[in-house]
């Protein structure tokens, strides 16, 4: 059967854990690649980690305005045909206009993310450390569409974990991290499906 191609472009800010970990599973499948990472932080880890890949750092700091900011990352990607964004620990909430950019036909995103709870608890910054201090008996990961909003767009994945009684902060986050390397590449396995309804009137080249 043929796949036809898709492009990936993954932002990131920091560590890029979830990035390498996509990077690597990406190369299972011929039709889908990696084309580009963006990076609104030139000091992050991130950008030393993906060097032997051979992909692409597209590095845009933050000065200040998000217009501009955002102005500047899609004349970057502008050439880069992408058909899916991965949100991979990018610290920036984007702005609708950006995310009209990059639609499905029914009008959803073609922009997913990650966010280390159940959502919609603990929306925004330090999810796991919100969860812990809450006490609650499970937390999880959600892959969600995005939207506009924080932490708010439609759910495609959602797993939990258990939290134990002798958890620390460290053992509760270190369980949660393990579950976002196994559900996160889940994404694009859907992706090649098609089950989260990708456009199928676009033709890829």
């Amino acid at each position: 059967m043929h796949l036809t191609k898709i492009n990936i472009c993954i932002f990131a800010s920091g560590n890029g854990t979830n990035a390498i970990n996509l990077i690597h599973e990406s190369k299972k499948y011929d039709h889908i690649k990696v084309v580009g990472l963006l990076c609104d932080n030139p000091s992050a880890n991130i950008l030393e980690k993906i060097k032997p890949f051979g992909i692409p750092a597209l590095v845009v700091p933050f000065k200040n305005n998000k217009v501009s900011h955002e102005k500047e990352i899609l004349s970057l990607i502008s050439n880069l045909n992408i058909h899916w964004i991965l949100l991979a620990g990018y610290m920036r909430i984007l702005s609708a206009n950006f995310i009209n950019q990059f639609k499905l036909s029914d009008d959803r995103s073609r922009i997913i993310n990650i966010h280390p709870s159940l959502l919609p608890a603990f929306k925004g910054k330090n999810a796991y450390q919100q969860a812990f201090d809450s006490r609650v008996s499970k937390s999880g990961v959600t892959i969600h569409l995005v939207d506009s909003g924080i932490d708010s767009g439609e759910v495609i994945l959602q797993k939990e974990f258990d939290r134990l009684d002798s958890d620390s902060l460290d053992d509760f986050k270190n369980r949660g991290m393990q579950l976002e390397y196994l559900l996160y590449p889940q994404v694009l396995k859907m992706i090649t499906h098609n089950s989260i309804d990708i456009d199928k009137d676009k033709t890829y080249d």
